[in-house]
């Protein structure tokens, strides 16, 4: 299937979850926990609603993977990767930092991904092989080579074990680079690397809807994807060290 009428579909659906996501957002809230540090909102489900409703009127025929929805035991040539919310906490608390991703997968992998943050209308985008955009502009990864001038993003997982791993991580990097960032969604520490506004984001302990967009995009502006040792990274490792390739290496090292 063509990329370009994928990547449409997923444009639309993310920017009207988006608008459902805001409207909710200063009302009466709705907040159960799953598990440790582990929300779902009244919104997250109706966002969910909302992006498959949009998918199956148009491809009836793909599997949709969803955080806030089982996994489904059938397989299909396309399949659909979606976070409704990413970075529920910031938005439980009011904390305008989250976003809508929408990761597309086929036969071969990863063939596009959406990430919409609605507070700042920026609608990250890539198609496998056709360069990562924000708004329809291209993007590229920064030209930083020196580690002190690099900008590191990092979240936090939510078990206590792989929390320590990151902060002793981080301890390790903290004299060697510029600053730490910490916005609470995955995605768009992804895409805040695609864009060039940071050098490098990694994490700990990542679920599937969480990279199956931004992985591709970052890819697509001519970034670097590994898992936090440097290893190969492939769409289902919970682990990810992503940068723009200058500084890769040597955050991987520190990581390791």
């Amino acid at each position: 299937m063509d990329p370009k009428v994928l990547i449409e579909v997923a444009r639309t659906a993310a920017r009207e979850a988006g608008r459902e996501i805001v409207r909710r957002l200063d009302g009466p809230r709705d907040i159960r926990m799953k598990g440790l540090r582990d929300l779902v909102t009244d919104a997250d489900l109706a966002a969910q609603e909302v992006l498959f409703e949009r998918i199956r009127s148009r491809f009836p025929s793909h599997v949709i993977i969803s955080e806030e929805s089982p996994a489904p035991k059938e397989s299909g040539e396309i399949t659909w990767v979606l976070d409704p919310i990413d970075g529920t906490s910031n938005y439980a608390h009011r904390f305008p930092c989250f976003s809508v991703s929408i990761g597309i997968l086929d036969v071969e992998g990863l063939v596009a991904g959406v990430v919409y943050d609605p507070l700042r209308d920026h609608l990250f985008a890539a198609e496998r092989g056709g360069g990562a955009v924000l708004n329809d502009a291209p993007i590229r990864v920064s030209e930083v080579s020196d580690l002190m001038d690099a900008l590191v993003g990092v979240d936090f997982a939510r078990d206590q074990g792989i929390r320590r791993r990151v902060l002793e991580i981080m301890a390790r990097m903290g004299p060697h680079v510029h600053s730490f960032r910490s916005v609470g969604s995955a995605a768009l520490g992804l895409c805040y690397v695609a864009a060039g506004w940071t050098e490098a984001y990694f994490h700990g302990a990542l679920a599937p809807w969480d990279t199956a967009a931004g992985a591709l995009i970052i890819r697509e502006a001519g970034g670097q994807v590994s898992a936090l040792d440097g290893g190969p990274w492939s769409f289902g490792e919970p682990t990810c060290l992503t940068s723009n390739g200058r500084v890769h290496e040597p955050l991987a090292r520190l990581a390791r």
